[in-house]
């Protein structure tokens, strides 16, 4: 088995080694759900704008979302274009995160669903207090 080279240039991945996303049926919607319809997908979107992050930074900004879920919801962001991984070719291996220029175009989205998820619970408080 080879060992690793220590090297710390970064190697940014395309995606197009990533898994082959669901075939477009040309509905807008479908395409949209596709993209960021994952329940993780806006939340790890929404950490990625505020700045580049780590796996592991990523999964503690996300204490509930499971090593093998974080993995998939970034491979099908990466997939979608929405972000992109850099790999630094070190020992030990270091990958970061970051939203893609075409990823910031969901940032309205981002910003529509937060807003309507803290009227919702201010709404719920309300309910509960009456």
């Amino acid at each position: 088995m080879k060992s690793p080279k220590a090297d710390s240039s970064p190697k940014a991945s395309t995606g197009a080694d990533a898994s082959v996303a669901a075939a477009p049926s040309g509905c807008p919607m479908t395409a949209a759900l596709n993209a960021v319809g994952g329940k993780w997908s806006l939340i790890c979107l929404y950490w990625l704008d505020s700045g580049t992050r780590r796996f592991n930074e990523l999964q503690r900004l996300m204490p509930d979302i499971s090593h093998k879920v974080l993995t998939a919801t970034l491979r099908n962001l990466e997939t979608e274009g929405l972000i992109s991984r850099t790999d630094f070719l070190q020992v030990p291996p270091r990958v970061e995160y970051k939203i893609s220029a075409y990823g910031e175009s969901v940032r309205p989205l981002i910003e529509a669903v937060r807003l309507w998820g803290r009227a919702h619970l201010v709404r719920r408080q309300s309910e509960s207090a009456s």
